[in-house]
């Protein structure tokens, strides 16, 4: 292959290969590394490796056919990697999911907190925790006095508990990423806790709005946030559907549920809606089922602390509690997006079907090119250790280096006289770009078998937290 390039439009940004102190000097990248510091070192152990180990229960080998393939696969690289591809892809998914949640709810944490106007006061806590945060701390007492059903709610855990900066407003919230909320355990998941603190407002033993008064706090909002439509599109008033609104609001029109702890408070404690009219199902029921509002306030008149019932589609929900949109909020982060994951996951997938066909992968030659040119030495010396460069610095150099790396490979091969066909494609541009990719991922190795800043093979786990 013979082809000169300048350096691509496209800067990668790793975090495997940036040092401690850059991933920390910027919120973005932190909350990515946390993420996946540990599921990187798996992919680059199975991508060095060319295999991955395999555990299929026989049921499952039989319902995708793998079973077929233990037999004679000569000529059938695509039977060979099967087995490969199907299980990595399978615990990669199995590994990112629960990633990607926490990553979520960190980042909307960080950007409430930045936003000046609310303070989290508990992420993913059990309720009896928020209150307690809130400054209402003898409800743990109370609650032993209970029946173990009382006990159980108090278990129940709040996705998000806020506190406005001026001191006058809380807010529970319960975050779903998609408009599908789930059958009747989900919904009931996704209300007990807002029902709980609703009884607990008139209730003689907790005395619930008594304290929250003393707090100072004189509003409340209980907000079910709901991001995105079964398109994973960003929800809002134009693609949401109507179904499934409709089941949502019936299931907190429940008279067990939501409705039955309001209509009590309004029959016997004198609460209205807090433009002074009286309660009643249907008006209730019909400002949570409008499209372009679903939010009720109820007030004690006593003590003037009004109750907010909010269903939050999308931006709504951003702009309430952090005060932009997601494009305006990830817009600012735009150039702080990590490509690691990305990255290594499409190469390993690629690279196993190299290692059966050939019997081992690019990646791995490639390292053992390098190891003799002192090119990962060089890269750990001037750029990793340079502690003088600033972050923007750091990536223009990195992304220097994966340029000259690329070229370092082409002329070595040249010399050696060999062919150096790594994609089905004469596109020697495409092909140049996947020998930077390359690149990046043999340098990553040398991270990984050498432990460069305890960034090794064993850092490895599927799970997200290391075993």
């Amino acid at each position: 292959m013979s082809i000169e390039t300048g350096m691509s439009e496209y800067d990668y940004l790793v975090l495997y290969l940036l040092p401690e102190r850059l991933i920390h000097s910027d919120k973005m990248l932190e909350l990515q590394w946390r993420n996946i510091e540990t599921l990187i070192p798996c992919l680059l152990e199975s991508l060095y490796a060319g295999k991955v180990n395999v555990k299929l229960h026989e049921l499952d080998k039989i319902f995708t056919g793998i079973a077929k393939l233990s037999g004679q696969l000569n000529g059938n690289i695509l039977g060979k990697a099967a087995s490969l591809w199907y299980y990595l892809t399978r615990i990669f998914h199995q590994s990112v999911g629960p990633r990607i949640g926490n990553f979520a709810e960190e980042l909307i944490e960080y950007w409430i907190n930045a936003n000046g106007n609310y303070t989290v006061m508990g992420r993913n806590i059990e309720l009896r925790g928020a209150l307690a945060a809130l400054g209402i701390l003898n409800l743990s007492k109370v609650a032993k006095k209970k029946k173990s059903e009382e006990e159980r709610k108090l278990k129940g855990k709040a996705d998000f508990v806020l506190k406005s900066n001026s001191g006058g407003r809380v807010a529970l919230i319960e975050l779903r990423m998609s408009e599908h909320t789930g059958g009747r355990t989900a919904q009931q998941s996704l209300l007990d806790k807002i029902d709980y603190v609703l009884n607990s407002l008139e209730d003689p033993e907790f005395d619930l709005k008594r304290k929250l008064v003393n707090q100072g706090i004189k509003e409340v909002d209980f907000s079910i946030a709901i991001l995105f439509n079964e398109e994973h599109e960003l929800l809002n008033i134009n693609n949401f559907n109507k179904g499934r609104l409709s089941s949502l609001v019936g299931y907190i029109m429940d008279e067990k549920h939501i409705w039955g702890v309001v209509n009590h408070l309004a029959k016997n404690y004198g609460y209205k809606f807090c433009n002074g009219d009286q309660i009643s199902k249907k008006a209730f029921e019909n400002k949570l089922q409008s499209p372009t509002d679903r939010r009720v306030c109820i007030e004690d008149n006593r003590s003037n602390i009004k109750i907010w019932l909010k269903i939050l589609f999308g931006d709504e929900f951003f702009q309430e509690y952090t005060g932009s949109t997601l494009a305006d909020l990830l817009a600012k982060h735009a150039g702080m997006i990590a490509d690691d994951i990305w990255l290594f996951y499409a190469v390993t997938i690629n690279e196993l079907k190299i290692a059966v066909e050939f019997g081992e992968t690019h990646v791995k030659k490639i390292y053992d090119t390098l190891l003799d040119t002192g090119a990962f030495g060089n890269f750990i010396s001037t750029v990793y250790r340079n502690n003088n460069l600033s972050l923007n610095e750091y990536i223009h150099r990195f992304n220097q280096w994966i340029e000259n790396c690329a070229h370092t490979i082409v002329r070595k091969y040249r010399e050696m006289g060999c062919e150096l066909r790594l994609l089905e494609t004469n596109d020697l541009i495409a092909s140049f770009e996947y020998l930077k990719q390359l690149c990046i991922c043999a340098l990553g190795e040398y991270f990984a078998r050498n432990c460069i800043d305890g960034r090794g093979f064993e850092k490895c786990s599927w799970g997200t937290k290391k075993e």
